[in-house]
């Protein structure tokens, strides 16, 4: 039997669906084994993160729609106001723009006023996914199946693709185009084209403006057949468990170092970080009341940076709308080049100040864009009376 006849069995006969929910039952297990015994808000945020993830992963792997050789505008997508994955910028949008390695691409557009980086995610899916059952054993899977576990090798900065009058227009293949076109590589794993929209002032700049469409003839069926389902189905559901352990063991190793960042390099690829253009550090907070966190550099000359605080899950409590809980480049007090920001409960008189609300734990974040030097982050618990 062919794989793909396995896959239409297995979607006729209902088994491709229970493998998903499994999956989505090993994905709680997490939850509820690393919030055993301990804070409840971790609890609630940890589920309510879970039917996130899902809601992530029902758009970029079920309804996912590459695009065909009619011209698609490349969107961008704003952070939420609160949440987002992974320690996700308040000052970055992102674009996630399906697409299908087997075919070539043509990308035109402007590249605006703001620093765009692109990439190609480009994730380990076995070639004969959704033919094969996981089952509530999904995470000894991981190994193996882990759509969340993806290095990016192919990047590039769009404005170095753009012309003098700011147009772009370049070929996305995995082989060279051999009309001596613009080219930005992709693997044969790739998935997605995926960008990182880096503002300093969204009232004054301007996005960048692109346009996708497909180079060769291809029909993408509309609903997908019972093969391509039985497919979706088990990379949406292996994409949310790989992000609920990926996340979790990263969270896991922070939690050795309380109080202090560092550059987890290992981790930070493992889900897609593109470290070629940024340095950024991540730790674990724990600020009991009456105490303050102290997080102290020397600026380093960047594109941009910023600081931010998150839950456990590494969402975001950043109150973007009024600019409270980070700090960035922009909204600084600087004494010279020297930049503190202090983290307590209550406010202690002092510039950069971020509130973490309700909670007295969790993951920690700061992002320098193409620093000139690598900066010398310093973290230390101080007494919050003793702070001047």
């Amino acid at each position: 039997m062919s794989i793909d006849d396995k896959r239409t069995q297995r979607l006729l006969s209902g088994v491709a669906w229970d493998d998903f929910c499994d999956q989505l039952k090993a994905a709680g297990r997490i939850v509820a084994r690393e919030t055993a015994g301990g804070d409840p808000q971790d609890a609630v945020e940890g589920y309510r993160y879970l039917t996130r993830m899902i809601l992530m992963g029902n758009m970029r792997a079920i309804e996912r729609r590459t695009p065909g050789t009619k011209p698609r505008f490349i969107g961008l997508i704003p952070p939420p106001i609160k949440g987002g994955i992974g320690v996700q910028s308040p000052n970055q949008d992102h674009i996630v723009q399906p697409v299908d390695s087997r075919y070539r691409y043509r990308i035109t557009g402007t590249v605006g006023d703001v620093y765009t980086h692109l990439s190609a995610w480009s994730p380990p899916i076995p070639g004969d996914v959704g033919a094969f059952s996981v089952g509530l054993d999904a995470e000894t899977h991981l190994e193996t199946f882990n759509p969340n576990m993806a290095l990016t090798p192919h990047t590039l900065v769009l404005s170095d693709m753009a012309a003098a009058d700011g147009t772009v227009d370049f070929v996305l293949s995995v082989e060279p185009p051999g009309d001596g076109s613009a080219w930005m590589s992709m693997a044969s794993t790739t998935r997605e084209l995926m960008g990182r929209v880096v503002w300093d002032d969204r009232n004054e700049q301007t996005p960048p403006r692109l346009v996708i469409e497909c180079l060769d003839d291809h029909d993408q069926p509309e609903p997908p057949s019972p093969s391509e389902m039985a497919e979706r189905l088990a990379v949406a559901g292996q994409l949310v468990l790989g992000q609920k352990s990926d996340y979790e063991g990263w969270t896991a190793d922070l939690l050795t170092r309380e109080n202090q960042t560092e550059f987890t390099r290992e981790w930070y690829e493992r889900i897609g970080g593109s470290p070629d253009d940024r340095h950024f550090e991540f730790g674990y907070w724990r600020v009991p009341a009456g105490k303050a966190l102290v997080v102290e550099f020397d600026e380093p000359e960047a594109q941009h940076w910023n600081f931010q605080l998150c839950n456990h899950w590494m969402e975001n409590l950043a109150n973007y709308a009024t600019g409270e809980g980070y700090v960035d480049c922009e909204n600084v007090v600087r004494d010279g080049s020297h930049v503190r920001i202090v983290v307590a409960h209550n406010d202690p008189g002092v510039p950069n100040w971020v509130q973490p609300a309700t909670h007295d734990h969790g993951v920690m974040g700061i992002r320098f864009v193409q620093p000139a030097t690598e900066p010398q982050v310093k973290c230390r618990l101080v007494v919050l009376a003793d702070l001047t």
